[in-house]
């Protein structure tokens, strides 16, 4: 009974396994089958593939963008929709002095390390480098030159990931040049002297690295996975079809000049074998009549018809903007099949993204810490009380159809739905300078005895009473 009990025993376990076996099968990708033979995944860690991987990746995508129109075009709608014009923030709660030293910094070239670009287009560089290389850094330095012309003495020097010191990785406490303490909080990162793919005579400075406290660096990257250290490309899924699209480009463009090409070739059979020569041309030339020897003939390859070429492109093209998170119009600019409708709400899609690159990446991993920056900096200047708290307001947002959609926002503050300030900075204007502007353009046109419609002082508005004249008619009633 023992042993028959130790069979049946095994017979019910088997069956439990297949059982189990089933329930997971009952997943179609999880199957066995000749649709998934060729279906090679792996499961390993944020950091695990792209150890391996990262370099090829950001090399590949950075000769995409330097020599595929459509990578560039696709890297440059990316750019233009995230900073735009540029972010701009606002001291609160700050002096006017804090606030006016913020802007004169903000606005001029002395916030650049390079003295090359003012700090909006810091933010394109930045987001171009994040965009392009899957992740950016940015340095705090402080001159004490800009101290002498009355300038906060904080400085940002943007570099590309490309710095960070990979050969320190042990792939514990130190991952991608960052060094991580025994509780997984960053301590600080291992920078390379010198870019490492610029040429060194000497090579010392690429060899050689330093540890960089985390309080002075901002490391921007758009975070798709818990415990993620680095960031990837954007558009990393589409890197093959890109160079399809690029391949197939070509092959066209190629087809196309050889349709071009027409010649005529000649045949005589009395003519002399010796006379006519043995020499052919071996290129195709438009407009040339080839004279062919007796005996010989061309005959001119049949390749089969590829299709549609406009809608083949196109729907690459689809597939190609979905992996960047942009618009089929924003990246080909066809608008041929667009209405206000349609355009609007592919617009809505993507600004949802715009808004994720904006409020998870860009302003928390840089434009935060800069105020913290630039509040230690001012402190250290006497340049003014401040906090290091600030407003930011992204770059303005043209609107599709001003005629229809401006309305509808003053109906939506009219009934209560958002208020005035909403809508400005939802459209790229700071409320403060909108109202101080307005007040200084009313004023003027006051002055020179002007009526201006938005002025409800001057353009027969009726204005609201007083509530003692209020009390005085309900007193005194119109008879």
């Amino acid at each position: 009974m023992g042993k028959r009990a130790e069979q049946l025993e095994l017979q019910v376990q088997t069956l439990r396994k297949q059982v189990a076996i089933e329930h997971l099968r009952a997943f179609e990708a999880a199957k066995e089958s000749r649709r998934t033979s060729a279906w090679f995944a792996t499961n390993k860690g944020p950091n695990a593939d792209l150890r391996l991987a990262l370099q090829r990746i950001i090399a590949r995508h950075q000769d995409l963008v330097d020599s595929d129109p459509w990578a560039s075009k696709a890297v440059s709608v990316v750019v233009s929709s995230w900073v735009g014009d540029g972010i701009i923030g606002k001291p609160v709660g700050s002096t006017k002095r804090y606030a006016d030293g913020w802007r004169e910094w903000s606005e001029s070239t002395a916030c650049d390390w390079d003295e090359i670009g003012n700090l909006y287009a810091k933010q394109a560089l930045i987001a171009r480098t994040v965009a392009v290389r899957g992740s950016c850094l940015v340095r705090r330095r402080f001159n004490e030159e800009l101290m002498q012309r009355g300038l906060v003495p904080l400085q940002l020097q943007v570099m590309e990931p490309d710095y960070l010191d990979l050969s320190k990785d042990d792939g514990a406490r130190i991952r991608f040049g960052k060094q991580y303490a025994e509780n997984g909080k960053l301590e600080g990162y291992w920078l390379r002297r010198s870019h490492p793919g610029e040429s060194d005579w000497t090579a010392q400075s690429i060899q050689q690295s330093d540890f960089v406290p985390k309080e002075e660096i901002c490391h921007i990257y758009d975070v798709r996975r818990p415990g993620q250290a680095t960031g990837v490309p954007m558009g990393v899924s589409a890197l093959l079809k890109l160079r399809d699209v690029s391949d197939r480009d070509a092959a066209q463009l190629m087809r196309d000049k050889l349709s071009a090409c027409f010649m005529g070739f000649l045949q005589d059979p009395d003519a002399d074998a010796m006379a006519a020569g043995t020499e052919l041309l071996d290129t195709l030339e438009p407009g040339v009549i080839e004279q062919l020897p007796p005996g010989k003939s061309i005959t001119f390859a049949q390749p089969p018809d590829a299709g549609d070429y406009v809608a083949t492109q196109k729907f690459h093209l689809l597939s190609i903007a979905q992996a960047y998170e942009v618009t089929y119009e924003a990246l080909s600019g066809d608008l041929g099949n667009v209405n206000f409708s349609s355009g609007r709400m592919g617009w809505m899609e993507m600004r949802r993204a715009v808004a994720r690159w904006r409020w998870s990446v860009m302003i928390p991993q840089f434009l935060e810490p800069l105020g913290r920056w630039y509040r230690e900096a001012a402190a250290m200047s006497g340049a003014g009380r401040g906090t290091a708290q600030f407003e930011w307001t992204p770059p303005i947002t043209w609107l599709t159809d001003p005629a229809r959609e401006i309305p509808a926002y003053i109906e939506a503050v009219k009934g209560g739905f958002m208020s005035l300030s909403e809508i400005q900075r939802m459209l790229g204007y700071v409320p403060e300078l909108v109202i101080q502007e307005l007040g200084e353009d009313m004023k003027r046109a006051r002055d020179a005895g002007l009526a201006l419609s938005t002025d409800a002082m001057t353009a027969g508005v009726a204005q609201p009473i007083p509530v003692g004249q209020i009390e005085n008619q309900a007193q005194n009633p119109i008879q």
